[in-house]
């Protein structure tokens, strides 16, 4: 917690300041007083651990060890001072810990946590050292991997004294410190030496497998350096909520804040000796290892969900998309369906493609993103997410990657996930399944495409003679990446045939995402062109904002919504012009969806804008660019009728001069 120490002084006269809560708490000022100067006495007077010498005299290294045991002042000390501090927390699971009599010394045993605070180590030896004779007989064999950073302030140091730790450092403090590379590879290696010791004596190693603080109270991925401390050993999960509420990251005053720390079941992962099995107790459940794929991430995501089963569903972070979002029982997990009611076929991994991916895997179905990059579909099954659009996210069992085109002779719905721009990558190789295979195919993508019909669905039918009473367009105002964070969301749907829109309203809906069908269910192309033609005006948003901004500096809302209006007027005026029906634009694919590209805060296309307003022209190609490039193939872009949009064309296609096309589109619209 070295941020929080800019000078020693300021830091003491800081903490002086939480005498207010220990009062609350129901001490008297005088001990109030006293308890916070023991606190800084100690903090003092407690030395750093031996094992800190290491980095001076790595020669050292076998002489000291890395293991520093308990100091029982310090420990005595910071259980009275958590005490006050940790009133409104609670335990729950204590009943599990019974499950371990018998199995501590005689198995190995590793505590795991998710990690919120710079005090979770202290707050589980607290709270289970309070729970009960069970949770004191557990907290006093607790011993916590620490990294040595840990043991730098004199803030953090003492309540490390509470239990015993080993030394680690991580990949991070050796990428800082080349020239201490070697011994810090030697310290990891006798500290997971001295933890099988440690285990075989009676003492439980407690890691958090997510190697730092999360910074959301989400879940992040578990590090798969910490898979040799929990292969073939018991696990104790525990599930902390509420300690980073206790100390802010910025600061030292402390808060009364409410929390839990639950306590899972204990498993065990992997396997033991065969001798070891004979005698191991049958009421410990099991988690083995699968007889095909990555071992290794199989137990670290095994673990995560130990974890994240006792957390909120809010706080299950990477490991989200795992849970069940269709039913009220929370943490309840996605499985494999051995019936599938059906196999759908996403064509195409792109931001989009994979959140529906993981809306319909709450369903009792199997999901098959096919695409045709090997390394890619490999690589995304073996570590169970999509390398390239949400690596951070695990996806569940039953959705997987297939670069082969035969998995789309078996689907029942074609899913088009395919942005514009890929098309012919992609479609290249199954043109003839997807004309054998008459199942229903919705398109999900937003976005104008570069033939001369220029929207999706008329491209699968005209071009790949995909034919209409199968085709439908989905979609609304969301973004993929807050659909992935399971935010609430919602769709509409519009279809050639009306009997598709009951079952893609079905499989489209869950306790999170809610779909209808479209104002106008038949209207096709207006509901596509409601989400073409936004990703345009919404780059045409940003560089107005961006160029407001850079003129006039601070908060353009005034400008921005004043514009709104024109801007989606002219948008409307366009998707008529196209074919669509002008009721439809005003349903979740027209008004809202526009509403949200053009001042939501996560628009990839408005931001394309505004960067653009400012001198850089982003790499990463978006709906919107790709859309103002091809319109030219489909209207006339007239500049008194259709000014924002000729505009746009002309700064972001042309490459004009954007200040002389805006000064001159602020002269148009005034006119208007």
């Amino acid at each position: 917690m070295t941020e929080k120490e800019a000078t020693l002084g300021r830091w003491h006269k800081e903490f002086f300041e939480n005498i207010h809560l220990f009062v609350k708490s129901g001490l008297s000022e005088s001990e109030a007083k006293s308890i916070l100067e023991e606190f800084l006495v100690l903090s003092q007077a407690t030395p750093k651990p031996k094992v800190m010498e290491i980095f001076q005299e790595p020669e050292r290294l076998e002489e000291i060890g890395v293991y520093t045991d308990i100091r029982p002042e310090p420990r005595d000390f910071m259980l009275k001072f958590l005490d006050p501090i940790m009133k409104k927390f609670k335990v729950e699971g204590t009943e599990n810990l019974k499950l371990l009599d018998g199995i501590i010394g005689k198995y190995p045993v590793t505590l795991i946590s998710n990690h919120l605070s710079h005090l979770d180590a202290p707050a589980i030896f607290t709270l289970l050292y309070n729970s009960g004779p069970e949770g004191r007989k557990i907290a006093e064999s607790l011993v916590f991997i620490a990294g040595r950073l840990a043991f730098e302030p004199d803030f953090t140091r003492l309540g490390l004294y509470m239990f015993g730790t080993l030394l680690v450092c991580s990949k991070k403090d050796m990428a800082d410190n080349p020239s201490l590379s070697d011994v810090m590879t030697k310290i990891n290696m006798r500290a997971f030496r001295n933890s099988q010791k440690l285990q075989s004596d009676g003492k439980v190693i407690s890691i958090f497998p997510e190697g730092t603080r999360s910074r959301d109270g989400r879940l992040m991925p578990f590090v798969d350096t910490v898979y040799h401390y929990v292969a073939n050993k018991v696990i104790l999960p525990i599930s902390l909520e509420g300690t980073e509420k206790i100390l802010p990251i910025e600061g030292l005053l402390f808060n009364q804040a409410v929390g839990k720390l639950v306590i899972g079941k204990p498993v065990l992962v992997g396997e033991l000796t065969k001798k070891e099995m004979e005698s191991f107790p049958s009421h410990i459940e099991q988690i083995s290892f699968p007889g095909t794929g990555d071992k290794k991430q199989f137990i670290i995501d095994n673990l995560a969900l130990l974890v994240g089963s006792n957390l909120n569903k809010h706080k299950h972070g990477t490991y989200r998309n795992l849970y069940r979002g269709d039913v009220r029982e929370t943490n309840q997990l996605i499985s494999l369906p051995k019936k599938p009611d059906e196999h759908v076929v996403i064509i195409g991994s792109s931001n989009m493609s994979v959140a529906f991916a993981c809306i319909l895997a709450n369903k009792n179905v199997k999901v098959t993103i096919y695409h045709p990059d090997s390394e890619m579909v490999t690589r995304s099954n073996e570590e169970r997410r999509d390398i390239i659009h949400y690596p951070i996210y695990k996806l569940p069992p039953n959705i997987e990657f297939s670069d082969s085109p035969d998995v789309l002779e078996s689907a029942t719905l074609f899913v088009q996930g395919t942005n514009p721009w890929e098309f012919d990558a992609v479609y290249s190789k199954i043109r003839t399944y997807l004309q054998k295979n008459k199942s229903p195919m919705v398109n999900v993508i937003k976005g104008f495409t570069g033939s001369k019909k220029g929207l999706i669905l008329e491209d699968l039918n005209e071009l790949l003679l995909i034919e209409r009473d199968r085709l439908a367009v989905v979609s609304g105002a969301c973004y993929p990446d807050q659909i992935m964070e399971r935010k609430i969301s919602g769709f509409e749907i519009s279809a050639f045939e009306d009997s598709l829109i009951p079952k893609l309203k079905e499989l489209l809906t869950n306790n999170y995402v809610f779909t209808r069908p479209a104002i106008n269910s038949r209207d096709t192309k207006g509901v596509q062109l409601g989400g073409a033609l936004k990703t345009i005006y919404a780059l045409a948003m940003g560089l107005v904002e961006g160029y407001f901004k850079r003129e006039l500096g601070g908060n353009v809302d005034n400008t921005l919504f004043h514009l709104s209006n024109r801007f989606f007027n002219e948008m409307v005026s366009i998707g008529v012009l196209l074919g669509g029906d002008p009721t439809t634009f005003n349903g979740l694919s027209g008004m809202t969806d526009f509403m949200l590209a053009c001042f939501g805060s996560d628009t990839r296309d408005r931001k394309y804008g505004y960067d653009l307003a400012y001198g850089t022209r982003p790499e990463k190609i978006t709906n919107g660019f790709y859309g103002l490039k091809v319109l030219p193939n489909l209207i006339q872009l007239d500049e008194k009728r259709h000014p924002i949009v000729a505009s746009a064309y002309k700064t972001v296609i042309q490459n004009e001069d954007f200040d002389l096309v805006a000064e001159e589109l602020q002269k148009q619209l005034a006119r208007v």
